[in-house]
């Protein structure tokens, strides 16, 4: 499934670019996740918690940034499981800036397998956007306090 998104974010791009780039920082600001371990500079995994039709399902994800541009774009790969379900994604993130605001525009890629993908089919589009206005509104508060 591709989604597609785009939103203003109250943060100047390069402070946003910093913490979309650094696996610490994003695992930070990534929704309802918990266990965050950081392999290195480019990879982290983390378990999540999306919301179902049968309420929160624990998926183990492993993520990487598998590139980036400096202040620009950054594109982020993950994979996790949940028992027999399977979710992958691509996400590619492009910042462009605005005075003190940045526009970020993003696509994504996500497979689902599974039970998990019955459970979320009819709301997997609004439910990735919501985790990446989250992300990046996180990032917005984390730019204003100055970290």
């Amino acid at each position: 499934m591709i989604i597609n998104g785009r939103a203003q974010v109250a943060a100047a791009r390069d402070e946003l670019w910093a913490i979309l780039s650094d696996p610490g920082r994003l695992a930070e600001a990534l929704p309802g996740v918990e266990d965050v371990s950081i392999e290195d500079e480019r990879r982290f995994s983390a378990v999540a918690h999306p919301l179902t039709a049968l309420g929160a399902t624990r998926v183990a994800m492993e993520f990487e940034i598998v590139e980036q541009r400096p202040e620009n774009y950054v594109h982020i790969v993950g994979r996790g499981s949940s028992g027999e379900n399977l979710l992958e994604l691509s996400v590619e993130l492009e910042l462009t800036p605005g005075g003190a605001s940045t526009t970020a525009s993003w696509r994504a890629d996500l497979t689902v397998r599974g039970v998990l993908s019955s459970l979320l089919q009819r709301g997997l589009g609004t439910l990735f956007n919501e985790q990446v206005e989250a992300v990046l509104a996180a990032g917005a508060g984390e730019a204003a306090r100055g970290s």
